[in-house]
């Protein structure tokens, strides 16, 4: 069972859940965008500082409210796409656990896995947050240098949606590692979740373990010697140090996708109560069979016409 969201969860899906209203209104939308654009110079300067931009980025930040020309913007026309979705990044920020996976893998060096979703975003799975979007400057934060990002090369244009909804599907899943030979249903831990998200897009001749234990030595061993593997780190690179350098500016771009996401999930959890609590009062008499078919099959509508669902909220057909 999950817990219930806190207040601050609360407060930002309903931020969220404005923000996209907002959009849905072009007239809305462009006026709410003109009157932020107008503020004074030191209103947009507070925003800047609660959002946690550095004083020498204040004026970056004014500058891309404002539509105006900026070196964070030009940046990032430089380095937008050289992340694609389903990139593995490997790392060592654990090194008694790098050494020990070499039983798996004699030059195993990494102790950790992340899967890029989108641009700066990655998805991992860690203990306490559990599987979460974190933006590659956080995934990074506490690694050795040396880290190394690799591509299958089978992953392109082609099936970059399927891995952002994989990658989706498992969010919020629960931080437990638990070696095993088949995938995990109910809890994920970072190598597991790489091999659950290639396993549910169909990526063949991945080189990914599908009958044992999978750990972050495995990883290693595909960057090093599976032909289907490519090791991008040089080209990836300018991205994931655009990142670093501009982590707080990229955490607000990023904002409204994780969010949205966010919201998605919620949303979902929202209907699943819905579903429950219509099935109580059918039972209860409170409402006819009838009643309760209907008001199910307007859900399972909402819901056919989803981008998204979750690993816990799966339905029947």
């Amino acid at each position: 069972m999950s817990k219930p969201p806190t207040m601050q969860e609360v407060a930002r899906n309903a931020a969220a859940a404005d923000v996209f209203r907002l959009m849905a209104s072009e007239d809305k939308g462009a006026k709410f965008v003109e009157d932020l654009r107008n503020l004074p110079d030191a209103a947009l300067t507070m925003m800047g500082r609660l959002s946690g931009v550095p004083e020498n980025q204040l004026q970056i930040f004014r500058a891309m409210i404002r539509n105006e020309d900026n070196e964070f913007t030009r940046g990032l026309d430089q380095v937008g796409g050289l992340l694609q979705p389903g990139d593995v990044i490997l790392m060592t920020s654990n090194q008694a656990l790098a050494s020990a996976q070499r039983a798996l893998y004699k030059n195993a060096k990494s102790s950790h896995v992340v899967l890029v979703h989108t641009d700066f975003i990655c998805i991992d799975a860690v203990p306490k947050k559990g599987v979460s979007n974190r933006i590659v400057s956080e995934v990074l934060a506490d690694a050795e240098p040396g880290w190394r990002v690799i591509r299958h090369k089978s992953v392109g244009q082609a099936n970059t949606d399927g891995i952002m909804r994989a990658c989706t599907f498992y969010l919020a899943q629960p931080y437990l590692i638990l070696p095993s030979k088949k995938s995990a249903t109910n809890f994920a831990y970072c190598s597991e979740l790489a091999r659950k998200v290639y396993r549910d897009v169909g990526v063949t001749n991945s080189g990914i373990p599908d009958k044992s234990i999978i750990a972050p030595a495995h990883f290693d061993q595909l960057a090093d010697e599976h032909a289907e593997w490519m090791n991008v780190t040089d080209s990836a690179r300018p991205a994931i140090e655009f990142c670093q350098n501009y982590p707080e500016l990229v955490r607000m771009i990023t904002k409204l996708f994780i969010d949205g996401l966010k919201l998605n999930r919620q949303r979902f959890e929202d209907r699943t109560k819905q579903l429950a609590e219509i099935q109580r009062l059918a039972k209860a008499g409170k409402i006819t069979k009838e009643q309760a078919k209907e008001a199910t099959a307007q859900i399972r509508e909402i819901e056919r016409n989803m981008n998204h669902t979750f690993w816990d909220v799966r339905r029947k057909s």
